[in-house]
């Protein structure tokens, strides 16, 4: 159904866009000119989730932090196989390694300088089942992640509401032109141009700081992805 539905808003679309060439061209000269905007916006439940977490690590030997962090990572990663997360959906989504030493503002004899070694290890684990986020992160955590970054709740069709969202602006375009052109007592003869200005579509993100995380055998970590808006707006032009 998703995809006859979209390919009916790509023909809708399509349509509106060739009758408006159709009509630029029959123009007549002496005819009046109506400009009207239309703007959309479409909500829908996201039906996907993308998991920012991470294990950060540090050691006066660089050796023994990234060491370290190996072991914690490769935990993490067994922990979540074992919840039933497939290895295709968590990817690495960073990997940097990094010193710094305590002379930073102060003058330092250097028998006295040390320097420490941090390792940071991300992954991004991606589900379609929104209702076990909150334990995969619980699970991360507990297996030895310390960095909960964030979660993105995103719509695997994007297109289909995006083109939802245009096709509903030019129906509300059409509608005010028509309303406004027998209010001044005049009748639409057709479309001399139509031009998208401008659509949106942002996954919803929410921050997950540590201190929000249910990783103290606690409740389970609880997270609501609430609704993901597309917008769509577009200026037509009309002569009677």
């Amino acid at each position: 159904m998703k995809h006859l539905r979209r390919i009916s808003l790509c023909l809708v679309v399509v349509l509106v866009l060739s009758v408006g060439s159709a009509m630029a061209a029959a123009v007549p000269e002496q005819s009046g000119r109506l400009q009207v905007t239309g703007n959309a916006v479409i909500t829908a439940a996201p039906d996907l989730a993308r998991i920012t977490l991470g294990v950060e690590t540090s050691s006066t030997s660089a050796e023994e932090a990234v060491s370290e962090n190996a072991q914690r990572m490769d935990s993490v990663l067994a922990a979540l196989r074992a919840l039933g997360v497939e290895q295709s959906a968590m990817t690495t989504s960073g990997y940097n390694v990094y010193s710094y030493d305590n002379t930073f503002g102060r003058s330092t004899p250097a028998e006295e300088i040390t320097t420490t070694y941090h390792v940071q290890n991300g992954i991004t684990i991606t589900t379609e089942n929104l209702d076990e986020v909150g334990l995969i992160v619980d699970t991360a955590v507990k297996a030895g992640a310390n960095q909960v970054r964030n979660v993105t709740f995103d719509i695997a069709d994007k297109q289909d509401m995006q083109l939802q969202a245009l096709q509903v602006a030019i129906e509300q375009a059409l509608t005010k032109a028509n309303v406004m052109a027998q209010s001044a007592g005049e009748t639409i003869g057709g479309i001399v141009s139509i031009d998208e200005e401008y659509g949106t579509y942002v996954a919803k993100s929410e921050a997950m700081p540590m201190m929000a995380v249910g990783f103290d055998g606690g409740a389970q970590t609880s997270i609501s992805p609430g609704e993901i808006e597309v917008t769509a707006r577009v200026t037509m032009e009309f002569w009677f």
